[in-house]
């Protein structure tokens, strides 16, 4: 019995001394091949940061052409309604409604009734006093009259002048004539109508030249100016060139809009007023750059610009003036006269970063 435990003892101890051996060995092994390797491999390099690639376009500021757009309507540059200046009847009518008159011709007239007769007697009094002034003024000089009376002669005579100037005068006003040349938009008034002081005979309009009113807002009225030549097309499809002869100085309350007006020559009154009309203002050509909405950017204060790379490859931002939007393509000013502008790829470059920039048909 205790033989052959001591055997089984013994070839316990055996099998551990056995185990233990090819374990050590191993690590020996493993230790072996590390320094090995570790001999032979080349310590591991850092690898360069790469730079960033970037789409760039080369280019120069462009002279800008830029028009002022404004809705407009036409008007008479006058309009007057003319009245009588003293009682009558309406004895005749020249010119009727729709009528064409030249300055100072007659368009309607009111009967005569005593004023040719007044103006007779006012002339034939002047006449009485002036030879009663004459008498006077010859007395006076002899020493035979006095200077009282040869003033109440005097002043005699100048009021019988005075009556025969205002006799003419009513003798003249039964003329209803035109103050300027234009057009009998109305007629108030018929052949026998019974007129008094102030009434409406007709109603004269000035069509040569017309204006054009329109309305600019406050960012439109900066880059606009009296005497600048417009461009005038009606709904038809007419054409025709004008002057700004009018800008309000004064915005309207309501709309914050400023009231211009251009002229435009119609010496055959084919423009009528009432007509809608868009008027074209051009604007002062600036330097600029034409480029899509995309390339935009934002600064960190919030400002709006685009990125740049300089002669180094360094990513700039530029700040710009936004001057003429539309939804193909934005001009912006206040820019360098040259710049190389990041088209691809500014949305993943910041400013002070370089970069790899590649010209824009180069690949």
């Amino acid at each position: 019995m205790k033989k052959s435990f001591f055997i089984a003892v013994f070839i316990l101890l055996l099998a551990t001394v056995w185990v233990l051996s090819g374990v050590l060995g191993n690590k020996d092994n493993n230790a072996e091949v590390n320094e090995v390797v570790s001999s032979n491999s080349e310590p591991e390099q850092p690898q360069a940061k790469k730079e960033i690639e970037v789409r760039v376009a080369d280019l120069e500021a462009q002279l800008m052409k830029d028009d002022v757009i404004v809705t407009g309507r036409t008007q008479a540059s006058r309009k007057v309604n003319l009245s009588a200046e003293i009682s009558g009847q309406i004895v005749s009518i020249l010119v009727e409604k729709g009528g064409i008159v030249s300055k100072g011709a007659i368009i309607a007239k009111l009967g005569t009734q005593d004023r040719g007769a007044r103006v007779s007697e006012a002339d034939q009094l002047v006449k009485q006093r002036q030879i009663q002034y004459n008498a006077s003024k010859d007395l006076s000089e002899k020493g035979f009259n006095s200077k009282v009376r040869l003033a109440e002669a005097r002043a005699q005579l100048e009021s019988a002048r005075a009556q025969l100037k205002q006799a003419r005068v009513n003798l003249s006003n039964i003329n209803i004539k035109a103050p300027f040349g234009g057009v009998i938009n109305d007629q108030m008034v018929e052949i026998g109508d019974y007129v008094s002081p102030g009434t409406n005979i007709v109603s004269l309009v000035d069509l040569n030249p017309i204006e054009i009113s329109g309305f600019l807002t406050e960012k439109q009225l900066m880059g606009v100016s009296t005497g600048v030549e417009s461009g005038i097309e009606f709904l038809d499809g007419q054409k025709v060139q004008g002057t700004i002869n009018y800008i309000a100085s004064v915005a309207d309350e309501q709309t914050r809009t400023f009231q211009m007006e251009v002229s435009v020559a119609n010496p055959e009154l084919k423009i009528k007023e009432g007509l809608t009309a868009k008027i074209k203002i051009p604007l002062a050509q600036v330097e600029a750059y034409k480029i899509s909405p995309s390339i935009l950017s934002l600064s960190d204060k919030g400002s709006i610009g685009v990125k740049i790379v300089d002669e180094n490859n360094v990513v700039k931002f530029m700040p710009a003036r936004l001057l003429k939007d539309t939804p193909e393509y934005l001009w912006i000013g206040g820019l360098p006269e040259k710049i190389r502008l990041i088209t691809v790829g500014q949305e993943f470059v910041v400013e002070g970063q370089t970069v790899n920039p590649v010209v824009e048909g180069t690949r």
